[in-house]
């Protein structure tokens, strides 16, 4: 499979008061920065990644180092569909036939294995996005066939990425995983205090 990694590392981090992209990962003598973390998490499954970059975006790029990708930049302050859409057009660019690895940059505990899992499903209904789900609820990242990258790019209904999954769930599967990381995201002061245990 032949897949580009999506990273969406452009938001504001209002709920966690500072961004949360730069924050050292884990907590506790962490050794690289969160946006690294979540970089790292699904780069061994990508041929190429794109960073989608808004807020404090130089910042955010000069913590990764020397990782090899390309960026994008959008406005901060836009709707998360923007960074997916900027993200998608990027990949496009690079392959208009790879399939996407969406990935937030707030999830920096996806384990490989999990990710080896969507992966081996999506060759297996490549027609699908396939998502992982734990204990009943749905996660990240998400592989998006390249079939459909046009209709995403094109839904403008009110509600974002969430409301067009909505609209086409007979597009998508849900994996059971054993991986909380698929669900923890790192919003708020609390969340980042706490971690996956």
């Amino acid at each position: 499979m032949h897949l580009i990694g999506v990273l969406l590392a452009a938001g504001r981090s209002r709920r966690m008061g500072r961004p949360k992209q730069l924050l050292p990962w884990p907590p506790v003598d962490g050794d690289r920065p969160l946006v690294a973390a979540a970089f790292d998490a699904i780069a061994p499954a990508c041929c190429a990644i794109i960073v989608v970059v808004g807020h404090e975006a130089d910042s955010v790029l000069a913590a990764l180092g020397e990782r090899p990708f390309q960026s994008v930049r959008v406005d901060p302050d836009a709707e998360m569909l923007s960074s997916v859409k900027a993200g998608l057009s990027a990949a496009r660019s690079i392959h208009p036939t790879a399939d996407i690895l969406l990935h937030p940059a707030d999830h920096p505990q996806v384990r490989r294995e999990t990710i080896e899992s969507l992966i081996r499903a999506a060759g297996q209904q490549s027609d699908l996005a396939v998502m992982p789900e734990y204990d009943g609820r749905g996660g990240h990242p998400t592989i998006i066939p390249a079939k459909m990258i046009p209709s995403i790019l094109d839904f403008t209904d009110v509600g974002g990425l969430r409301q067009f999954w909505l609209h086409h769930a007979d597009r998508c599967v849900r994996v059971a995983v054993d991986d909380p990381g698929v669900v923890f995201d790192v919003d708020t002061q609390s969340d980042y205090g706490f971690g996956v245990q």
